[in-house]
């Protein structure tokens, strides 16, 4: 066996071994937008709003933080959908803006709306028990944001 082809050979077995660590380590799965819950975890969301997130559970287009009596929300909409721009253009036009949240955000009352190229990201605060001051409600919509692919 000359150098080359023991080169050649360890190369190979590196190669393999490292593959299959990597294989066989667990990964955390990506967010995804058919699993809202998945851009901020219930411990997460309680670090970010200071109260204790007992458990998140996805429904469809939106994630559920159950927090004593109430829960906060967040939401995942396209903004093609009309609903989706009403909800946005409502608290655009009567909320203040939220800057540096996504391209654009707005907070009105307890709910703070974002929009991220086509996509509207609510995080609404209004049925938690004691609503969220607005420097909360940003911190959770950039949680969410910054999973957005």
């Amino acid at each position: 066996m000359n150098f080359r082809m023991a080169a050649a050979l360890m190369a190979a077995a590196v190669f393999t071994t490292t593959t299959a660590v990597r294989a066989a380590a667990p990964q955390a799965a990506a967010p995804s937008l058919d699993r809202p819950c998945s851009f901020a975890t219930a411990a997460e969301v309680s670090a970010l709003i200071g109260a204790t997130v007992s458990s998140a559970s996805d429904e469809h287009f939106r994630c559920k933080y159950n927090i004593g009596g109430g829960w906060l929300e967040s939401k995942l909409m396209d903004y093609a959908l009309k609903a989706s721009r009403d909800i946005y253009d409502y608290d655009k036009a009567h909320g203040k803006a939220a800057p540096g949240v996504g391209d654009q955000a707005y907070i009105l009352g307890a709910t703070l709306a974002a929009k991220l190229g086509d996509v509207i990201i609510v995080v609404d605060g209004s049925n938690m028990p004691r609503p969220p001051a607005d420097g909360r409600l940003i911190a959770v919509a950039k949680k969410i944001i910054a999973g957005i692919p």
